[in-house]
């Protein structure tokens, strides 16, 4: 639950003192309205500056929230900036809150979240970059949660994102042509070049780590060597029977940590299956990354991750339960069948996801090599 002082409307929008100001003032009226039994002040604590950009309307719904759950994590101040690209013309709209979580009792935290919320609609969104910015607080990292296309809004991208140290995107439900954007941005060089962080690559941790403790057991090693096939099924994202990133992703990943090597010229598909060759000197593995459905899967999500010989006398497979609340291993060489793991699936919350990305201050090299490899094998499509 969360504690949400009243939205004020600042006047003046690009008045950065008299804004500062009101947020003084709210802080006060903040800590007058705890519970009772609390001590009467809060903690405006700011590690962070959180600049979040949409011009979806359901990045609204939960935003709140999630600030008031990232305060605990990480203090911060949020800004929140909204296009509406197709609304009639609306001048800068600046309105000031603060977000605290309530506990059991109903009581306030004394830890909260302050939010400046910016709006405009038609002609005048150009112009939110220049009333955003200088609320920014000096010598904090500015960590940019774009929640919108990327490649569109070139204006607002390039300003926002020049003033920012980390950009943070969620690729759940991203075309290849965005993708392939997030790669470019990874291959940068530059010793200012954004800084990247995917919350859906996270996502998939348990299920590297599940397919990574494979190669840790020897007697496995000579049959993971020989291995003639890869599946990965997946449930489709949502509205859509494109590839859902998280496939891509991981067949990405084990291609580039195994030294794989994806072959254009072997590249077909049809309304369910994509299949392409990776090869590493003279052998060849067939790579399938097949859609299908599945109950209690949410849309864009994996099913389940097989390696496999030709014959299958030899098969390991890391999958999601029936119930898709538990991730299962499987493993079996020739009659021998090997005891699992089962780890339960982490549904963290997007503020959770969001302040472990927060901890992140460089670029995960292997996301990059992942992405990279990734895109190699969808090279067909993107173009």
């Amino acid at each position: 639950m969360i504690f949400l002082s009243k939205q004020i409307e600042v006047p003046e929008t690009l008045d950065v003192e008299l804004i500062e100001r009101e947020l003084t003032a709210l802080w006060m009226q903040t800590a007058r309205g705890l519970g009772v039994g609390q001590e009467g002040a809060v903690w405006r604590a700011r590690a962070a500056n959180v600049v979040i950009f949409s011009s979806r309307a359901r990045t609204l719904d939960n935003v709140d929230s999630v600030l008031a759950d990232l305060s605990q994590l990480h203090p911060c101040r949020a800004l929140v900036v909204v296009a509406d690209f197709a609304g009639a013309d609306q001048d800068i709209e600046i309105y000031i809150a603060s977000l605290c979580q309530k506990d059991e009792r109903g009581y306030a935290s004394n830890l909260c979240c302050e939010e400046v919320r910016l709006r405009a609609a038609g002609k005048f969104t150009p112009e939110l970059p220049s009333a955003t910015l200088p609320l920014l607080v000096p010598d904090l990292p500015v960590f940019l949660w774009w929640d919108d296309k990327l490649g569109a809004h070139d204006n607002l991208w390039t300003e926002l994102s020049r003033s920012s140290d980390r950009l943070i995107l969620d690729s759940l439900d991203f075309p290849l042509s965005e993708l392939a954007m997030v790669a470019q941005l990874c291959q940068s060089n530059s010793s200012d070049s954004l800084g990247v962080s995917d919350i859906n690559w996270a996502r998939l941790t348990s299920w590297r780590a599940l397919l990574a403790s494979f190669y840790d057991v020897r007697a496995y090693r000579p049959a993971l060597d020989s291995l003639q096939s890869i599946t990965v099924n997946y449930v489709a994202p949502e509205s859509t029977r494109a590839l859902a990133p998280q496939s891509v992703l991981i067949s990405g990943w084990l291609a580039s940590r195994l030294g794989w090597v994806p072959d254009p010229e072997t590249f077909a598909q049809d309304d369910q299956v994509l299949s392409i060759k990776l090869r590493k000197k003279d052998r060849s593995l067939d790579l399938l990354l097949r859609g299908i459905e599945q109950e209690h899967t949410l849309p864009g999500r994996l099913s389940s991750v097989e390696l496999k010989s030709h014959d299958e006398s030899a098969k390991f497979v890391v999958s999601r339960s029936a119930t898709g609340v538990h991730l299962e291993t499987e493993a079996s060489v020739n009659t021998d069948t090997y005891p699992g793991q089962v780890l339960p699936v982490r549904n963290r919350t997007m503020a959770q996801l969001l302040g472990r990305e927060m901890e992140i201050l460089k670029n995960d090299d292997i996301y990059g090599a992942a992405l990279s490899s990734a895109m190699k094998i969808c090279e067909r499509q993107v173009k």
